[in-house]
């Protein structure tokens, strides 16, 4: 599968950058799974758990307090509040 450019900041500074398979986060309106190729748009993420694939087989869980997902075809922005990666 195809991966896709992604940052992931907070007023902390930059919590991810880099090359991601898919991230699962939770919008306004329902769960959202963005993937390369996703149609661009913008909206606002609710607090809930999140994660982020680096491949297939490689998740990273995270804890995100909320904020604002921009995906673009250069690829995918979320600006949040707090962002934190499970041990």
């Amino acid at each position: 599968m195809k991966k896709f450019h992604l940052t992931i900041s907070s007023p902390d500074g930059n919590i991810f950058e880099g090359e991601a398979y898919k991230l699962d986060v939770r919008g306004v309106e329902g769960d959202l799974a963005i993937m390369a190729g996703h149609i661009p748009f913008v909206t606002a993420i609710k607090a809930h758990p999140c994660a982020l694939w680096l491949d297939d087989e490689t998740k990273k869980e995270a804890s995100c307090d909320g904020g604002l997902l921009t995906v673009s075809s250069e690829g995918a922005t979320l600006i949040a509040g707090s962002f934190k990666f499970s041990e």
